[in-house]
């Protein structure tokens, strides 16, 4: 844990030293920082990352014969998601098991670190906005979570990255779409976001009420659905989805710390997303731009329909929500800031400004540091209460 703040304080004193155009320098620092802390973890018994390392060990003394028949036999559910199967398999064939858990951060930050500064050079998003944006994003993830339970963050980052190039950049189309057929191999849940990206793409022009009613109640009706689909076949992956549908759907509202600090989460990210959709709702014209907007507007939507169920809701808001409502927020006070320099949003009465910008533009610093108080409380609470206290390095 106390590595982990290092590396966190360390990236926040680098960033302020380092010029705007070389800004990419603080986050390969703390790529490698934080991929060096998860190669050194030391996994629980109860950790699932000690569960994974002696499944890799089976692949490593039984080979790809072992893969085969774990697949056939759909052990560890690797019948329903080869792709885990085959990850673990390519790790089985490094020197030893904590090649998972480096290589895996490795990836899923620097998605989330790509992410952030394409996003940020592509708005031209000024160094103090990118700042608190990547702050809230590094400080509400969940760096524990995915270093030991690997799957399911993996999977929402791979899926984030392949949504955003398939959306805006409009690259590597071909790719994306492996992307998300590789999710949803990884981990069931990559499949929730593959459908919320595609109802966005069918929705980007014309968001209606009844869709983002339809999105709240999403999940019970996806579980009735899947529960009927799989009493219609024996596929493995539509039985394993089924499964985990129904367990998420009959789940309860928990008032646990760990899962309250959730709730205040999505709290944060519904209200970055309220302030800042003024801005981008009016300002953002280019398709694939809206579109990938349209998508976190999705995802809130659905997220409100899952706030009973702690296991669906939990893994959206703590690998989802830290990057892409840091995005938004980017996005939208940058956008502002840019009105207001060009004087086309004023504090002027006369000026003709709207009350929505006018509040909003009274608002920008008290909401900033809102937002990052927020984070440095978040930063506490994951070095003393959340999954990081369980991170024991040697």
């Amino acid at each position: 844990m106390i590595w982990f703040l290092i590396a966190v304080i360390g990236f926040a004193v680098v960033y302020f030293f380092t010029p705007r155009k070389q800004i990419w320098i603080p986050f390969a620092l703390l790529l490698i920082a934080f991929t060096v802390i998860a190669y050194h973890a030391v996994p629980a018994v109860s950790d699932d990352l000690f569960r994974y390392h002696n499944i890799i060990d089976s692949l490593r003394w039984g080979g790809y014969d072992r893969l085969r028949e774990m697949i056939e036999n759909n052990e560890y559910d690797y019948g329903a998601l080869p792709v885990c199967g085959y990850y673990f398999y390519f790790i089985s064939l490094l020197p030893n098991n904590n090649y998972l858990s480096a290589i895996t951060m490795f990836i899923v930050y620097a998605c989330m670190f790509h992410l952030l500064l394409k996003v940020a050079n592509r708005y031209d998003v000024g160094k103090l906005y990118l700042f608190v944006a990547a702050f809230f994003a590094i400080s509400t993830y969940w760096y524990y979570d995915t270093c030991s339970g690997i799957r399911n963050g993996l999977a929402f980052a791979v899926a984030v990255v392949c949504i955003y190039y398939h959306f805006v950049e409009h690259k590597h189309i071909l790719l994306c779409f492996v992307g998300y057929v590789l999710v949803c191999g990884l981990h069931s849940s990559g499949i929730v976001l593959v459908a919320l990206a595609f109802i966005a793409w069918i929705s980007w022009k014309n968001a209606s009420k009844f869709i983002n009613a339809m999105l709240i109640v999403g999940l019970a009706v996806s579980g009735a659905a899947l529960s009927v689909l799989s009493e219609m076949t024996d596929n493995h992956f539509i039985q394993t989805l089924a499964g985990k549908t129904e367990r998420a759907a009959d789940g309860n509202f928990s008032l646990a710390t760990n899962v309250m600090v959730n709730y205040v989460t999505f709290f944060i990210a519904v209200m970055i997303i309220l302030y800042s959709f003024y801005y981008i709702k009016r300002y953002v014209s280019e398709k694939g731009d809206k579109t990938f907007f349209r998508f976190v507007e999705v995802l809130a939507f659905f997220m409100v329909g899952c706030l009973y169920s702690g296991l669906i809701f939990v893994r959206l808001t703590r690998w989802v929500i830290p990057v892409v409502a840091g995005i938004t927020f980017m996005v939208g006070m940058q956008i502002q800031a840019d009105k207001i320099n060009s004087g086309e949003i004023s504090a002027d009465i006369r000026s003709g400004t709207a009350k929505g910008a006018l509040f909003r533009m009274q608002s920008k610093g008290i909401f900033s540091l809102m937002i990052f108080v927020y984070s440095v409380v978040h930063l506490w609470y994951d070095c003393t209460g959340s999954s990081l206290i369980w991170l024991h390095c040697r």
